[in-house]
């Protein structure tokens, strides 16, 4: 065989005929295509999200910008979002937010980067208070699922009366991201932000509105009771969770999840009292001052002994006072109403050859130590004069065993298993094609050349190196005149044709040829080694 594995591979390419030839180009062709889709769609980059609800100046500047980095991108929504390549993404945004891009339609401060010389006071005014209004605009974008927002101020003009002065007004238009909804905490600051940014402007006087025409500032009421009531509900709300959740969360760890149920009502005061208290210590006197008078008689002359001397002394006491001033905070406790069911014990009981469920009440013991347990837990109080409950019923639920979960399905997470996809039915579909064609091929025979016979010399030649050529090299091998003209099979094109089959094949062929000829002297000389073999 020749040592070139290219050589080989081409002598064996020869042999095959134009038949075989097409399918073997198809089949690399097919296969070469089906690599090529696979490696195209991998090595396709993941597109995200550079920009949306692109106005159409932002989006003509920002392909501008793209096209001339050579960034790949995408236009989707018609024009209004923008997509690149996922690792571009952080560094376009910063790139283009230093060239000012996007402006997002909203005019800020900025405008007063121009020239306003000669501008009337009437324009002056126009321009800050459309300043003032993109500025809250972008500000409340920033605020989460808020897609885009809109702020409209009103500032009516100064009168000289009092009576007449009107207040400034103020309505913010917001787009929420799909299914977004805004919770009150954010309605509460876009409405304070408004209120405290424009002088003047009540939080009562903002309108606070989304895309679809829904109220968002409902709570902001002209009457403070209404506002301050909601605010109360959520409280008394929260604590009554709190309160609920950390019982429940005993419960369920010592009786199992499902087997307990925990709810709290919670009176709550919230009257803030001030209170000056003036206490007095009659026990403790304390001296104030102390005064002594002394004095002295030295008689009517100097040798009279009746001269006295006296002293009077007087001391201020004063009772210790004590004053207090205590201010009690709003949101206290007055009472505590704590309802607790706790679920039998479910126990299998065999009736003849069924099993049934037998719910069964607990222990008197175990239902003390449970209704310690939730009291301990919600913060009962006797002074108080809480409320306390707790009875042990079945439930009419089903364990959480025996509950059918819905898991995801394969379609949900088909993103994740696209490459992967991809890459097997590339790989699937080339071993099929080879392996097809491999079939094909091992099923046929290649002939080679022909033998003629009638006195003509004949030849076999053969396009493997060394599969048919004799040993001289010659690559041709004579046969015998007196041979007819036939095809010689060489098999599968797997096998590998010796020399020694070929010299085997021509001998049976020159035996055949002298049988057939003289059958007379090939009986006796067959006759003649049968009786050698009988003596020996």
């Amino acid at each position: 065989m020749s040592k070139n594995p290219l050589d080989a591979v081409l002598t064996l390419f020869n042999k095959f005929s134009l038949q075989q030839k097409i399918v073997i180009g198809g089949a690399v062709v097919l296969t070469f295509v089906l690599l090529s889709a696979v490696a195209f769609f991998l090595n396709e980059p993941s597109y995200s999200v550079l920009y949306s609800n692109l106005s159409t100046d932002d989006a003509s500047k920002i392909v501008d910008y793209l096209n001339n980095q050579k960034i790949p991108y995408k236009i989707d929504d018609g024009g209004k979002t923008i997509e690149v390549p996922k690792e571009k993404v952080y560094e376009s945004r910063l790139s283009l937010a230093g060239k000012g891009i996007p402006s997002a339609g909203i005019v800020g401060y900025e405008i007063f980067d121009k020239n306003t010389m000669g501008m009337s006071d009437f324009m002056q005014k126009l321009n800050y208070q459309r300043a003032l209004e993109g500025e809250l605009a972008r500000t409340i974008m920033e605020i989460d699922g808020v897609e885009g927002a809109r702020v409209h101020i009103v500032i009516p003009k100064k009168s000289v009366f009092k009576d007449e002065e009107k207040l400034p007004t103020a309505s913010v238009v917001l787009k929420l991201a799909n299914s977004y909804m805004v919770s009150k905490a954010n309605v509460s600051a876009i409405v304070n932000l408004v209120s405290s940014s424009v002088e003047g402007l009540k939080p009562g006087n903002v309108t606070l509105i989304d895309t679809r025409g829904q109220i968002l500032s409902k709570e902001y009421d002209d009457n403070p009771i209404a506002s301050s009531s909601a605010k109360q509900y959520e409280i008394k709300q929260s604590i009554e969770n709190y309160l609920a959740s950390k019982a429940q969360k005993m419960l369920d760890n010592i009786l199992g999840y499902g087997n307990a149920m925990v709810q709290v009502n919670a009176d709550i005061d919230f009257s803030q009292v001030e209170k000056t208290m003036n206490i007095y210590d009659p026990n403790g006197q304390v001296t104030v001052s102390e005064q002594t008078i002394k004095t002295e008689n030295n008689g009517k002359n100097s040798g009279d002994s009746t001269a006295q001397v006296s002293q009077n002394t007087t001391t201020n006491y004063e009772i210790s006072n004590t004053i207090q001033k205590v201010v009690e905070a709003a949101g206290n406790i007055k009472r505590l109403s704590v309802a607790t069911v706790i679920n039998d014990i479910p126990k299998d009981v065999k009736k003849g050859n069924k099993t049934e469920v037998v719910y069964e009440p607990r222990a008197p013991e175990q239902m003390k130590k449970l209704e310690e347990i939730v009291k301990d837990a919600v913060g009962y109080n006797d002074q108080r004069k809480d409320n306390f409950s707790i009875v042990n019923i079945s439930f009419e639920t089903k364990p959480v065993d025996n509950i059918d979960t819905v898991k995801p399905s394969f379609i949900d997470n088909y993103k994740d298993y696209t490459d992967i996809i991809l890459v097997i039915v590339g790989i699937i579909g080339a071993i099929f094609i080879l392996k097809s064609l491999l079939g094909k091929l091992k099923n046929q025979k290649i002939y080679l050349g022909d033998v003629q016979s009638d006195n003509v010399s004949g030849y076999i030649e053969s396009s493997k190196p060394t599969s048919l050529r004799g040993k001289g090299g010659s690559g041709k091998q004579k046969l015998p005149p007196d041979r007819k003209r036939q095809i010689i099979p060489l098999g599968d094109i797997e096998d590998e044709i010796s020399d020694e089959a070929v010299r085997k094949k021509t001998q049976q062929d020159k035996i055949s040829n002298y049988v057939a000829k003289n059958p007379v002297d090939a009986a006796k000389l067959i006759n003649a080694w049968l009786h050698e073999d009988e003596m020996s």
